[in-house]
C-alpha cells in the first residue's frame, strides 16, 4: 500500500520537473527574433537571418518522406536559392555547416530555382534540434529519382546554422 501512495507523488514530481525544465527550451526554439542562420559571402559582411526573416521570404511547401524520419510529412520554408541570393551566394559552391559541426559543400548543380528549401516548419509547426531543426535543407525526395542520390542526401543537412562561400 505504501508504494501505491509514493508512486503517484514521484510521478507528479517528475512531470512537474520535466515541464519546468523543458518550457524555457520550447520557448527559445520558437523565438522569432533568434538568429538561426548566418550567410557568409566571399567578400563583405555576414548576413544573419532570424526565424521571422526566413518566414517572411516566399515559402514553398511539399510533402515527402525522408531517409531519416518515419512516414511522410509536410515541409515548408524558403527556397535555398533565394536565401543564398540575399548574400550574393548564387551560382557558387557553398559550405553548409550544422550545429554539430558537420559540414558539406553544396555545389550549384544541387541548387535549383525551386528546390531544395530550407525547411523552417514540419506539418505547419516550427521544429527544434531534437527534431533535426530548427533549419533543414530538404528536397522533395518522393517527386523524382533525381532527388534520391548520394550527393542530394549529403546536401540534406539538418540543424543548419551557416552557409558560406566555398572555393571548392
Amino acid at each position: 500500500m505504501q508504494s501505491v501512495i509514493v508512486m503517484p507523488r514521484l510521478t507528479l514530481s517528475m512531470a512537474t520537473f520535466v515541464l519546468f525544465v523543458s518550457a524555457p527550451f520550447a520557448a527559445l526554439a520558437q523565438d522569432p527574433s533568434e538568429i538561426l542562420l548566418e550567410l557568409q559571402p566571399k567578400d563583405g559582411p555576414a548576413v544573419e537571418l532570424t526565424r521571422e526573416e526566413l518566414e517572411a521570404l516566399p515559402q514553398v511547401e511539399f510533402e515527402t518522406a525522408t531517409n531519416w524520419t518515419e512516414g511522410s510529412a509536410r515541409y515548408s520554408g524558403p527556397r535555398l536559392s533565394e536565401v543564398l541570393a540575399l548574400a550574393g551566394l548564387s551560382g557558387v559552391p557553398v559550405q553548409a555547416t550544422a550545429a554539430n559541426d558537420y559540414m558539406v559543400t553544396i555545389t550549384p548543380d544541387l541548387i535549383g530555382p525551386d528546390y531544395p528549401i530550407i525547411a523552417v516548419r514540419i506539418d505547419g509547426e516550427p521544429f527544434d534540434k531534437r527534431e533535426l531543426g530548427p533549419l533543414w535543407i530538404i528536397y522533395p525526395y518522393d517527386s523524382s529519382a533525381d532527388y534520391r542520390s548520394e550527393n542530394v542526401f549529403a546536401a540534406s543537412i539538418w540543424q543548419l546554422v551557416s552557409l558560406a562561400y566555398s572555393k571548392d
